[in-house]
């Protein structure tokens, strides 16, 4: 018998974890669970699991090996503390809460149980184009400035700021922790409206470490696109983008892009469920921690801040 892995959420990032651990040899997802019915009967057929309707259930349980948590974001932190409490390793997607009361309540319990438990899922740590940039980066010297552009398909969606941030923004805010191994001091924010729908946002970034950053988000109809660049005291490195052929016909050349985050970071995705399967087999909790998940949500309520108050916002 496989290691016995639950998760919670059956929509689009639930199904990917649910079809990423299936895949994986000795894993067996036994429960998914959802608080839409239907939902739940199809992440569950996909992994020829049981189903759930009660997520906060599911979470308590005592006899799991590990646990995802995909649900919506407003509800990570109360399922993580269960979990915690449980005593069950978890991987909990991004953001660890939508607020910093809460991510913070998530980081005193994991402190309390005594050992670390929690992954936080900034899958762009697995990411090919990353770790080559990080890794080019080690050899250039010094960070001087970071440029993180992030260019989303939810045009349609007319996200609020506080959405925009913790649900996109805030990967490109642990991008920069991760990257520069630094922290954020201060913010400035400035939003674009067209209309009631927000069409680019900027944050300018001062870091501990003396190096500025500049984190771009755009609703953008053309496709999903992630772009990363780094200039260093010797040089400066642009992330490649994903391999993809480039097609000649009908008098032009044009190469994929993709049109959400699932094509642009799949094998990022599959690689995090290989490295966090293999940290619960160990009993040793990696990756991206409970307090980098604060952090970020520290960062972006600065960012929002800034944006209402149009001031320079520090960063606690």
């Amino acid at each position: 018998m496989g290691l016995q892995i639950g998760v919670i959420g059956a929509g689009g990032m639930g199904r990917e974890h649910a079809a990423n651990l299936t895949a994986l040899p000795d894993v067996d997802v036994v429960v998914v669970a959802d608080v839409v019915s239907e939902a739940a009967a199809a992440g569950a057929a996909l992994a020829g699991a049981e189903s759930s309707t009660d997520p906060g259930s599911v979470a308590a349980r005592t006899d799991l090996d590990g646990l995802v948590i995909a649900s919506p974001d407003h509800t990570h932190a109360a399922l993580t503390i269960a979990a915690i409490h449980a005593g069950t390793p978890t991987l909990c997607e991004k953001p660890l809460a939508d607020n910093v009361a809460d991510a913070q309540a998530v980081v005193d319990a994991e402190n309390a149980a005594g050992k670390r438990l929690v992954q936080v899922g900034f899958m762009r740590e697995y990411d090919a184009a990353h770790l080559q940039l990080e890794q080019t980066m080690a050899d250039l010297g010094a960070l001087h400035h970071l440029r993180c552009v992030h260019r989303n398909t939810n045009v349609d969606l007319k996200r609020d700021l506080a959405l925009v941030c913790s649900q996109s923004l805030i990967h490109d805010v642990h991008t920069t922790h991760w990257l520069s191994g630094s922290e954020f001091t201060a913010v400035m924010t400035q939003v674009v409206m067209t209309g009631e729908r927000i069409e680019h946002v900027v944050v300018l970034g001062e870091l501990a470490n003396g190096a500025s950053v500049t984190l771009e988000f755009v609703e953008a109809n053309y496709g999903y696109d992630v772009e990363v660049e780094a200039t260093c005291a010797h040089g400066m490195v642009i992330a490649a983008q994903p391999g993809q052929p480039i097609v000649r016909s009908d008098g032009s050349a044009h190469r994929y892009i993709g049109e959400d985050w699932f094509g642009r970071f799949r094998a990022a995705y599959q690689a995090e469920a290989a490295d966090w399967i293999d940290s619960v087999r160990h009993r040793q909790a990696r990756g991206p921690s409970t307090a980098q998940g604060l952090a970020a949500q520290r960062v972006i309520a600065a960012a929002i801040t800034s944006a209402e108050t149009g001031q320079r916002t520090a960063v606690t």
